[in-house]
């Protein structure tokens, strides 16, 4: 058996941010990410004088997982592309 000596790529940490925000604040952020991704195929987050464009191709894979673990919530959406990712075909029935 052959082994080829393939190197994991590397993990590159564009944005970190966490902060505490009320829910209409955090509705209103994501339905900008919504409307600019809808209109542009992308959105911008900026953090002072840093500006991370996010423009993900057409075909993406989401996950949604909703926790609970004692008395906290948590509920995460990540998505995730490649760029170099096809369109698949998805079944009909006909």
């Amino acid at each position: 058996m052959e082994h080829t000596n393939q190197e994991k790529p590397f993990t590159q940490v564009l944005i970190k941010h966490k902060e505490v925000q009320n829910v209409q604040d955090f509705a209103t952020m994501l339905e900008k990410i919504a409307q600019k991704l809808k209109q542009e195929g992308k959105f911008t987050f900026v953090q002072g004088t840093k500006q991370i464009e996010v423009a993900p191709s057409n075909q993406l894979k989401v996950d949604y997982k909703y926790t609970v673990k004692g008395d906290k919530h948590e509920f995460e959406i990540e998505f995730e592309w490649s760029p170099n990712s096809k369109v698949e075909n998805k079944m009909t029935i006909e």
